[in-house]
């Protein structure tokens, strides 16, 4: 099916860059294209959650140590600033590897301490879900195994003019931004009996997803157009061939 880039896209990517847009791709393969994904997206995807970067904010609850329990954010550079132990890098880590760094760290001051770590990441894990879709959003990511079925479930699911083959993903990628075409219908029913197996695609922070409008309510929005310029013209000829005044107000005279 052929599509055109729509222009709120167009629009977004001379916003932020330029758009280099790629030939024409199923999008089952998007997902495994190791040239949309940065360095440790694929791994943080393999463990099911996110690492821990900066502006995070860290709640720890200390057992018996209820003064060391309160929310830590983590620094431009990755450090966190703990009482008694001072600066521990956390960037990078994941909940569990961080939490036990921690009790390493304060097992030299308490004996066998015991603490819970709970991770609030960073507001700005978004992706912006636009076209056709029932509630266009701007959705916060909690975990790396976001599917684009998700986000557009999230955003009210498709419109009735929605296209199912015409799902676009902008993503920047070396400060280009980069646009590929998705297929819903490449998922669950591929021509390709090779992709039958594929999963969906991950969205990523900062990704766009916009649903193109469908080629037949692009037609019928045209026709209705044409229908009701035509039924103008008709009500001025009706009015001009019945009033003689009529007629002389429209013509000017």
């Amino acid at each position: 099916m052929r599509f055109t880039l729509p222009s709120t896209l167009i629009i977004t990517c001379a916003t932020f860059g330029s758009c280099s847009v790629s030939p024409y791709t199923e999008g089952p393969d998007l997902g495994v294209n190791p040239a949309l994904l940065p360095l440790d997206y694929e791994a943080e995807i393999a463990n099911g959650q996110f690492f821990i970067g900066p502006e995070d904010k860290l709640s720890i609850d200390f057992w018996k140590e209820a003064e060391l329990s309160r929310t830590y954010a983590v620094r431009s550079d990755g450090n966190v600033l703990f009482p008694m132990v001072g600066r521990l890098q956390a960037n990078g880590l994941t909940r569990e590897q961080f939490e036990d760094k921690l009790l390493v760290a304060y097992a030299d001051y308490f004996v066998d301490p015991v603490l819970a770590l709970s991770v609030e990441f960073y507001p700005s894990r978004k992706v912006t879900v636009l076209g056709e879709v029932n509630s266009k959003s701007v959705i916060s990511l909690t975990t790396p195994n976001t599917t684009i079925l998700d986000v557009i479930a999230m955003a009210g699911g498709l419109t009735s003019d929605g296209d199912t083959a015409g799902v676009l993903i902008a993503r920047r990628v070396d400060g280009v931004m980069n646009v590929r075409h998705y297929s819903l219908d490449g998922l669950f029913a591929p021509t390709d009996v090779n992709m039958r197996s594929a999963a969906p695609t991950y969205v990523q922070t900062g990704d766009i997803v916009y649903v193109v409008k469908s080629s037949s309510a692009e037609y019928a929005a045209k026709l209705d157009l044409v229908s009701d310029t035509l039924r103008s013209l008709n009500f001025g000829v009706s009015v001009i061939s019945k009033s003689p005044q009529a007629a002389e107000v429209i013509i000017g005279n």
